[in-house]
């Protein structure tokens, strides 16, 4: 014959509490609320392209477009194919797109180091 404790699906010592009871040790610790005050100072999305970088890409889009349109519509042996097309797409992918996407970069830096020394002289001079 089985014991009274076999035939239950999990069993427990009586002297051993339910984890998922509130009750006694077992229960955890709350966690602390979260301070609205850290969400304040978020700053707001900012698109890292400007429009003129958008226009770089977009002008190195429709380079790389009439590069496949000349590829596709001139007889397969010919200068165009052959020659002229992959020249058009390689302007396109290697060196109009790619200044597009880092077109400005230096003046944002240039900009970014210049208020970071500002900050830096201005925490100066607030404390003295």
């Amino acid at each position: 014959m089985a014991t009274p404790a076999a035939n239950q699906k999990n069993p427990r010592p009586a002297n051993r509490p339910n984890p998922r009871t509130a009750s006694g040790a077992t229960q955890r610790a709350a966690r602390p609320a979260r301070k609205e005050s850290a969400r304040v100072g978020a700053r707001p999305f900012q698109m890292p392209f400007e429009t003129k970088n958008m226009t770089i890409i977009l002008i190195g889009v429709a380079t790389v477009a009439l590069g496949y349109l000349i590829m596709g519509m001139s007889p397969t042996m010919s200068f165009a194919a052959i020659t002229l097309a992959p020249f058009i797409l390689v302007l396109g992918y290697c060196i109009i797109i790619p200044y597009g996407i880092m077109y400005g970069a230096r003046h944002y830096n240039k900009t970014k180091r210049d208020n970071a020394a500002a900050e830096a002289t201005g925490s100066t001079s607030a404390i003295s």
